[in-house]
């Protein structure tokens, strides 16, 4: 038990997957780098290829390197984590890709139901209760909760932590009433706005007209296209996407999937978005029609963010009702949401409804790269243990006394000096296979050296007396 005036130091633990491939982390692999640092001041982390650093200044960052976060240490016993999220961006491609180097909170295992997974993290971190405008990252697949519906709660989850408990890190509570990340109704202009362009452009690309009905079918700029083929009308645009547009439904009824393989401009291959608006009407259009619920039932809405494959943007809108009733997520055909994209595990994830307190349980089934949460706000490290992920490397964070740490690292230090004496009288090949036994404590670094001090000055970050 530590003294109310011990000094604390962070403890962070680091695994970083070797493989860079979409700013994933596998949780069945061990080929990771792994590093252990004990801070106690403010600092920056990079990371360089499969290399975790600390710098002491922001200016010391270098070209090749990424800033993870960094720690603010300015009370004796609060350190946070921070990498600050934008908010009401374009879903552009690149503002999408730089979510997978923010910080994402890793959501606890289902302990009944889960895959026959080779797990070898043991996540502890608390529950985790979806709010209006998380992004949700499945695999390398991320989607926005654009719409919550619960009209016994007014569209709001109103959950608050247990005062008692002030281990825990409530992330659910943090992300809930914050402002969007992304800004998904576009600002479009139609084509009485572009007051320079020949009249003999104001055509639309698609069916060659030049009418515009701005307020029933506008005839709007929505992609990169300039010259004559800058304009199209919304209704034309609308009823070619149809013609790509597969709507699926699951067994039980619930769940209602809209998939579009390629929703953009044939031409310049940009985006469409999913909603826009025009300047002097308040509705905005929808390029897909959607089957909501009554309003009197509680249902929630996830829409993917864009997805190039190939110069095609692959967009999903999943309709889901809740009820008592468990939903999958996954990549099986019998996934109650189903999501086709091989980083997602055939049983990926779960949904569990509670009507009583309008609360959303989501749970990972020990899928093999894991389901995360963004952490939108600064993130107070506290004595729990709280597991975290950054792009491909993984983050294990808590708060440690100091006299608990000084007592560990002397330990530590023992127990290698009597490995080191018990191999001086071994034959050369066990001498092999304890020293490899060392190499794999996770205390250390693959890259442990035979002298104690040597391994703690290169793989371990301690803080000054």
């Amino acid at each position: 038990m530590n003294g109310p005036n011990e000094k604390f130091v962070l403890s962070l633990c680091t695994k970083t997957w070797i493989r860079d491939s979409h700013g994933l982390f596998d949780y069945e692999s061990n080929q990771t780098k792994n590093l252990n640092a004990v801070l106690a001041e403010s600092i920056y982390i990079a990371r360089k290829k499969h290399e975790i650093k600390t710098l002491n200044h922001m200016n010391d960052l270098r070209e090749d390197e990424e800033l993870l976060f960094n720690v603010k240490h300015e009370n004796k016993d609060e350190y946070v984590l921070e990498n600050k999220v934008p908010i009401r961006i374009q879903p552009t491609e690149k503002n999408i890709n730089d979510l997978s180097n923010k910080i994402w909170y890793v959501l606890k295992n289902d302990p009944i139901k889960s895959n026959n997974s080779t797990q070898t993290i043991v996540n502890t971190n608390d529950d985790y209760f979806l709010c209006k405008n998380d992004v949700i990252k499945l695999g390398r697949v991320k989607y926005s909760l654009n719409e919550i519906n619960i009209p016994s709660r007014q569209n709001n989850i109103d959950r608050s932590p247990p005062l008692s408990d002030l281990s825990k890190y409530d992330i659910d509570d943090l992300n809930k009433n914050t402002e969007p990340v992304f800004d998904f109704i576009f600002q479009a202009k139609d084509s009485s706005e572009y007051k320079d362009i020949p009249d003999d452009e104001r055509i639309c690309k698609i069916c060659y007209s030049e009418d515009n009905e701005k307020e029933v079918n506008p005839l709007v700029h929505l992609c990169n296209c300039n010259g004559g083929l800058r304009f199209s009308h919304f209704e034309c645009i609308k009823k070619w996407m149809e013609t790509k547009l597969q709507q699926k439904e699951n067994d039980k009824k619930t769940v209602k999937s809209y998939n579009i393989k390629s929703f953009n401009c044939e031409i310049c291959k940009t985006p469409y978005p999913f909603k826009f608006k025009l300047n002097g009407i308040e509705k905005p259009f929808e390029l897909i029609d959607l089957q909501k619920p009554s309003p009197d039932t509680d249902y929630i809405i996830l829409e993917s963010l864009n997805q190039m494959k190939e110069n095609c943007n692959i967009k999903s809108i999943h309709v889901i009702q809740l009820n008592d009733e468990e939903l999958t997520i996954g990549r099986g055909h019998e996934s109650d949401v189903r999501i086709n994209d091989i980083s997602v595990s055939r049983n990926h994830a779960k949904l569990k409804y509670n009507k009583e307190d309008g609360t959303i349980l989501l749970r990972d089934l020990k899928s093999k790269f894991g389901t995360l949460i963004l952490i939108k706000k600064p993130l107070l490290i506290k004595e729990k243990k709280i597991h975290l992920q950054i792009g491909r490397t993984y983050i294990e964070g808590w708060l440690m006394g100091m006299a608990e740490f000084e007592k560990l690292r002397k330990e530590k230090k023992n127990k290698h000096i009597n490995k080191q004496q018990q191999q001086h009288q071994t034959q050369p090949h066990q001498h092999q296979v304890q020293e490899q036994d060392y190499m794999n404590n996770p205390m250390v670094n693959n890259n442990a050296m035979d002298i104690e001090e040597k391994n703690d000055a290169q793989n371990t970050h301690y803080p000054s007396k």
